[in-house]
């Protein structure tokens, strides 16, 4: 009876800790916030063709394009060279924005919290910080 037991335990901790896997393997998708008269599906159409990608986020504001991509693992060593293409790619898209582009962890993260947030008003001056804090991190 206690074998018994033991394996049911064992049974279930497995399916714990494949269930557990699968969450942390989910894909967060593409997420942008258009506040300009651009066209995003431009944008969309870049992020999805690109194999590298796990999750981006896309705030255009006035003459503004933020974007902070996350990458796949081992994606993360092209790191630079993944960000220049897609700043090029944006660039040739859209050349009346200014375009930054960052596979920093913080500034997807930021860009996220932005989206999500009911500040529309202070939303150029947040894209500025951002944008500092990225010339303070090169």
């Amino acid at each position: 009876m206690k074998k018994m037991e033991g394996m049911y335990i064992r049974k279930l901790g497995l399916v714990i800790v494949a269930l557990v896997m699968l969450t942390g393997c989910a894909e967060n998708g593409i997420q942008i916030h258009n506040d300009s008269s651009e066209d995003v599906r431009k944008a969309e159409e870049v992020f999805m063709k690109d194999k590298h990608l796990t999750a981006v986020v896309t705030v255009f504001h006035d003459n503004d394009l933020l974007t902070g991509v996350s990458l796949k693992t081992f994606s993360r060593f092209k790191k630079e060279k993944i960000e220049k293409s897609l700043k090029k790619k944006l660039e040739q898209l859209y050349p009346e924005l200014d375009v930054t582009v960052s596979a920093d962890s913080k500034i997807w993260m930021e860009a996220n919290k932005l989206i999500n947030s009911d500040h529309e008003k202070d939303m150029g001056d947040k894209i500025d910080k951002l944008k500092l804090l990225l010339k303070e991190e090169t």
